[in-house]
Order: structure tokens, then C-alpha cells, then sequence
């Protein structure tokens, strides 16, 4: 039994795949999200049994939110290590948003050695990311 609970690999890397591919992309949307857009709060419920959700305080908490992931998404990234080019890997796929051929190439690894190296990019990346975000899934 080690330190840490075992690790579903394949399914990490595709978590943390998923999350540059399609909740990255959004999160930058949001976290650019124009401030001056948010209304100030309507008091039409104030004393009635109507719904208390402040709508206004949820954008400002979702658009801050989103703003923190992205600052720590590039944060961790910077920070990876770069001895088997895990940090030229991400960078170039996923914040660059170059195709695997040209980040290959950057790199400087053919398709196989690339491939391995991406997937644990990944799953450093899905390590040290944990405190903001959970990708990991232990068997």
C-alpha cells in the first residue's frame, strides 16, 4: 500500500483532455466577462415568499471563480516541469491552442515518444492542479 490511493490513469488524462478542450475555452469567456453588464439587485421579492437567489451576486461569484482557474490553470502550467518538455507540451497544445503535429514539432518528439510525454503532462498537470480543480480518478 503506498502513500496515495492508486490512480485511474486513462481516465485523468481524459478528464484533464476534456477540461482544456471544452471547460477551458469557457472559463476564459467568462472570466472576461464585461463587469459593467451586471444589473444592480432587484428588491421586487424583498418581504415576499419569492425566490432570494441573488442573481447579480452569482455572476460576480462566477465570473471571479472562472477567473481564478484560468490564473491557476496558466500558474500550474508555468510551473510544470519542462525535463521531458511537459511544460512546452501544454503550453503549445492546450494555452497556444496548436495541433499535436506542430506541438510534435516544438517539442521535438516523433508521434509515440510525444504521445506518452502528453499523457504524463497530463497527469502532472491533473497533480498539481488538484487544490483548484479534482481530474483524478482513483480505482
Amino acid at each position: 500500500m503506498g502513500l496515495f490511493p492508486e490512480l485511474n490513469e486513462d481516465q485523468t488524462i481524459k478528464n484533464v483532455k476534456y477540461y482544456f478542450e471544452h471547460e477551458f475555452p469557457r472559463l476564459k469567456a467568462r472570466a472576461h466577462m464585461d463587469i459593467t453588464s451586471i444589473q444592480s439587485p432587484s428588491f421586487e421579492n424583498v418581504g415576499s415568499a419569492g425566490n432570494t437567489i441573488n442573481t447579480q451576486e452569482n455572476k460576480v461569484m462566477d465570473q471571479l471563480r472562472a477567473q481564478e482557474l484560468v490564473v491557476a490553470t496558466y500558474k500550474t502550467i508555468k510551473n510544470c516541469p519542462d525535463d521531458y518538455r511537459y511544460k512546452t507540451i501544454l503550453k503549445y497544445r492546450y494555452l497556444y491552442g496548436q495541433s499535436n503535429i506542430d506541438t510534435m514539432e516544438v517539442a521535438g518528439y516523433a508521434s509515440t515518444r510525444y504521445n506518452e510525454c502528453k499523457n504524463n503532462a497530463c497527469l502532472y498537470f491533473a497533480e498539481a492542479f488538484a487544490d483548484y480543480y479534482t481530474m483524478q480518478v482513483f480505482i
